[in-house]
């Protein structure tokens, strides 16, 4: 009865005014108006079937005022007491958003989980919108832009893009937020898009094309509150292309912005355009204000690293060192309190001190391990110890930190990647250099180093023979205008070697002429390319370009390390061509001008070696002389003393007294054998048989195991029997059959024997030495002269071995037989 009677009471008329008065309010977006009116009317119709309604409302004022709490107590309450079931979705829907915006994530996705269960909310948009953009404020852009794919809510179309970004897909995000600024031009959320779309580029890496779009935005929307984000984001633009003094021109409003954050960036970035553009006390300034007004933000952290630089930039060493100790005093705890070393390691790094740097830096790492300068320092070291040349430490320690130290992300873990790559390449380690570039080339494209990564790498594959794979990577980058002109440099070089390694001598010929024709005053550049330049046209066969290439390099650059090769490979192929002045000219040059390098000894040996072939044996023998004189510890000494053997021996062979010398100088010579033959063979041919059978002898006992000693004993034996000195002749003879029991003539020595011994009337002697031919050498040509000769010594002998008659035998001389 009191209920039936408390709804006869509402005024309905008045019910409707005042809803009508409130709705409206809400529609012109004056929440606080409409909430004051929403509100009124819940009290007054408290406890009846159009509270919900109303309660609903007020939430929906509380949620646009932002009053997220308020908004909620009042959806969960409808939840708790509604009397009618079609509000409890939107309630769930609602309490799901505000969950979003408080990053309740977990609760969120529940609330929504429960929503989607309602049948009739599965294939609702604003359902999956909202677990939509909850996926995207968790961070799982992928599982975001799934549920996002394919709505037509604009607000979904919008997180979509967003999400598109976030996964390096700027090109799909940009034509999302294109498509809700020509569905919903001049609104709040098409401005929104306009933003997002430049914001997509930039945050992809596509500066030039955000540069277009945020310059757009502050053109088209003046009056947008995003105006002042756009300016800094255009001026990053511009300092990514170098344009520092237009990019300082739309920070320095920003500085004195009410966002704290929005100024300090637009600070700290001031400060290094005016670095850039050599205002070092304005950089100094610009730092310092960043510092001092905003310490609180990360950004005041690098204000503090960029302030040492500025004050280096200045010139003024002790105010960066003094800066850099008030650092470390000042932040003795916390984030910054690794700042002091960090800052120092810098200072003796840009004074070349890498010692000192290294040591701060190390002192660093193992004092403040989670400090954000951490992983700068590690790079730093890794630098410092590579200026250094201790490859190995750097490896060490890079291998190890990286182990310890797996999970950084940031651009600063590429350089240390690049830095332990570089180790790892000039300890000659190129497999895990390779692997150290791979990762900066790959995971932090763009890193300012990323080009050297490449270049790296790809002399990495170029020692590890992979010339192929090399020669891509180097002709890649040749098409890319860098401005660096040592690592353009770098780049052709190496082009260059690749192509010679294969044997494209035609194209490397033009990579190094090129690079000799376009940096021909950069020793670094122009001496390899002049070199190898001459080598292609060496391996063309084009031998007068090779030699003019060679000697170009020599007269440009004399004191070159690698025109000592070029001079010696001129001088060779002048050589080969038998222009021998020419040749020893250039063989000169080396030897005079670089003689400490290796080529100095080949041109010596060289420029020896021409006389030689001229048959000028005394030049020949003065300059392997000198050859010894100035290298004597040299490999190719022993080339070199063979050289003057030669020409000692060459000369012998005009003149017995020149091959005594010869043998002289040289009697452990292979070739000393032979001379001695040939000067005992003179005194033969002279009928000189003493000297001959002197000389002879020598052959034997100076060089018995040469091939010459055979004949040269049975020579001396045949120069005794030519002065018929038989008992000498019987002596070399028995020593024959003693030294060379296996020689080729023993049946001429046991015949010649039996004939020296009968003449010294020893006829047993004779007799025995005469049947040993017919016995062991049955196919002798000495047979019948053995038989004879055995009849004849018997008959001397007589049956009592008493002489008996004076018949003479037959006999045959070993020298006409030679």
């Amino acid at each position: 009865m009191i209920l039936i009677l408390f709804l006869i009471t509402i005024d309905y008329q008045q019910l409707v005014t005042d809803y009508g008065i409130a709705h409206n309010l809400f529609l012109q977006e004056d929440y606080n108006q409409a909430l004051k009116y929403f509100d009124a009317i819940l009290k007054r119709y408290k406890g009846t079937e159009f509270e919900d309604e109303i309660r609903f409302r007020v939430a929906e004022c509380y949620f646009n005022l932002k009053d997220y709490p308020n908004a909620k107590a009042n959806f969960e309450h409808i939840l708790r007491n509604s009397k009618f079931s079609y509000l409890e979705p939107e309630c769930l829907y609602a309490i799901g958003l505000i969950d979003i915006l408080q990053n309740n994530f977990k609760e969120a996705e529940t609330v929504l989980q429960q929503l989607l269960k309602n049948p009739a909310y599965q294939e609702e948009e604003r359902a999956n919108f909202a677990l939509g953009v909850l996926y995207y404020f968790r961070g799982s852009y992928e599982e975001a832009r799934d549920k996002l794919a394919g709505l037509n809510l604009l607000e979904a179309k919008f997180y979509y893009g967003k999400s598109l970004s976030r996964l390096g897909n700027p090109l799909e995000a940009v034509k999302a937020f294109k498509e809700i600024i020509d569905q919903a031009p001049n609104t709040p959320i098409a401005t929104l898009a306009e933003f997002s779309r430049a914001e997509a580029l930039f945050f992809n890496k596509d500066f030039d094309g955000a540069r277009v779009k945020f310059n757009d935005f502050i053109t088209r929307y003046p009056k947008s509150p995003l105006i002042d984000y756009a300016h800094f984001f255009y001026a990053a633009s511009l300092i990514h292309y170098g344009n520092y003094a237009s990019a300082s021109e739309h920070l320095l409003p920003l500085t004195r912005h009410s966002d704290n954050l929005l100024a300090a960036h637009a600070g700290y970035f001031l400060g290094i355009c005016r670095m850039n553009l050599g205002d070092g006390p304005g950089a100094v300034s610009s730092f310092q204000k960043v510092r001092a007004d905003y310490p609180n933000t990360n950004i005041s952290t690098f204000a503090n690293l960029q302030l040492t630089r500025a004050l280096l930039a200045h010139g003024d060493t002790v105010q960066a060192l003094t800066s850099s100790a008030q650092l470390a005093t000042m932040f003795a705890s916390g984030e910054l309190a690794s700042v002091g070393e960090y800052l120092t390691g810098m200072i003796y790094f840009k004074k070349k001190d890498y010692i000192n740097a290294a040591n701060f830096f190390e002192s660093l790492i193992s004092k403040y391990a989670s400090s954000s300068l951490r992983e700068p320092a590690a790079s730093m070291f890794l630098y410092s110890l590579i200026n250094t040349k201790e490859f190995e430490r750097a490896i060490t320690f890079g291998s190890k930190y990286l182990k310890d130290f797996p999970e950084e992300k940031n651009e600063w873990r590429g350089r240390t990647y690049y830095f332990l790559g570089e180790a790892y390449y000039y300890a000659n380690n190129f497999t895990e250099a390779e692997k150290c570039y791979l990762l900066t080339t790959k995971d932090y494209f763009g890193l300012e180093l990323n080009p050297y990564a490449k270049l790296g790498l790809a002399y990495a594959l170029y020692h590890q023979n992979r010339q192929k794979e090399a020669l891509e990577i180097f002709e890649n980058m040749s098409k890319v205008p860098y401005e660096d002109s040592a690592l353009v440099m770098t780049i052709y070089l190496g082009m260059g070697y690749t192509q010679y390694n294969l044997s494209e001598f035609m194209k490397s010929r033009e990579t190094f002429e090129a690079l000799a024709n376009t940096f021909p005053n950069d020793e670094r550049c122009a001496v390899p390319a002049l070199f190898y330049a001459g080598m292609s046209y060496y391996n063309l066969e084009y031998y007068a370009n090779a030699i003019e290439c060679w000697e170009k390099l020599i007269q440009n650059f004399p004191n070159a390390t690698k025109s000592a090769e070029a001079g010696f490979r001129a001088g060779d192929t002048y050589f080969k061509a038998l222009e021998y002045d020419k040749a020893r000219s250039l063989f000169r040059w080396v030897v005079e001008n670089h003689p400490s390098d290796d080529f100095a000894r080949s041109s010596q040996l060289a420029l020896a070696q021409s006389y030689y072939n001229q048959k000028n044996y005394d030049e020949a023998i003065r300059e392997f002389q000198k050859f010894l004189d100035l290298f004597p510890t040299a490999e190719e000494a022993t080339a070199a003393r063979k050289g003057m053997e030669m020409c000692y021996y060459q000369k012998g062979l005009e003149s017995t007294e020149a091959m005594q010398d010869f043998v002289e100088r040289f009697p452990q010579s292979e070739l000393a054998a032979d001379g001695q033959y040939q000067i005992a063979s003179k005194f033969f041919d002279d009928k000189n048989y003493e000297r001959a059978m002197e000389e002879f002898v020598k052959v034997v006992v100076n060089f018995p195991s040469s091939s010459y000693a055979p004949d040269a004993l049975l020579l001396a034996a045949e120069c005794a029997v030519n002065i018929e000195n038989w008992l000498k002749a019987t002596e070399l003879y028995e020593r024959y059959l003693g030294y060379f029991p296996k020689g080729k003539e023993r049946d001429a020595v046991y015949f010649n024997l039996g004939t020296a011994y009968f003449n010294l009337k020893d006829y047993g002697k004779a007799l025995n030495n005469f049947k040993v031919v017919v016995d062991s050498f049955p196919n002798s040509q000495y047979l019948d002269n053995a038989r004879h000769n055995i009849e004849v010594c018997k008959k001397y002998l007589g049956e009592a071995g008493v002489m008996t008659g004076s018949e003479g035998i037959q006999t045959d001389s070993l020298k006409e037989k030679k």
